[in-house]
């Protein structure tokens, strides 16, 4: 009995060796994997990041520009004046005469047909 208890005993120490280096491999491919997953899943945020940056520069640029185009707007109202319009309007029509008599025939035309709408209706 004696043997049998010692065999038992070797066998015990055995397998607790046998599943001490299994926990160690198992640990150290399990480490390897967390590292890996780690590693590519802070590569993507650093991807993302830059993709982030390049996109708000692009929207930077736009917001800046559209910022500009508004500014000149607002220049433009704020430095107009009606001596100025009908100026600008006058030396138009002076230079592109034939535009301006068939913008006023038309104008003529479509003001007529609305007081002739008018005066059926009343």
């Amino acid at each position: 009995m004696a043997t049998t208890l010692k065999d038992v005993t070797d066998s015990a120490l055995d397998l607790g060796r046998d599943v001490k280096d299994s926990a160690e491999q198992f640990g150290r491919a399990a480490s390897g994997k967390i590292d890996t997953a780690r590693e590519q899943a802070s590569g993507a945020l650093r991807d993302a990041a830059a993709s982030v940056r390049k996109g708000s520069a692009r929207i930077d640029v736009m917001a800046g520009s559209a910022a500009s185009r508004l500014d000149a707007a607002a220049t433009a109202v704020k430095d107009a004046d009606m001596k100025s319009v009908s100026a600008g309007v006058r030396r138009f029509g002076q230079n592109n005469l034939g535009a301006t008599v068939a913008f006023a025939v038309a104008f003529g035309f479509l003001v007529g047909s609305a007081f002739r709408r008018s005066n059926k209706a009343a």
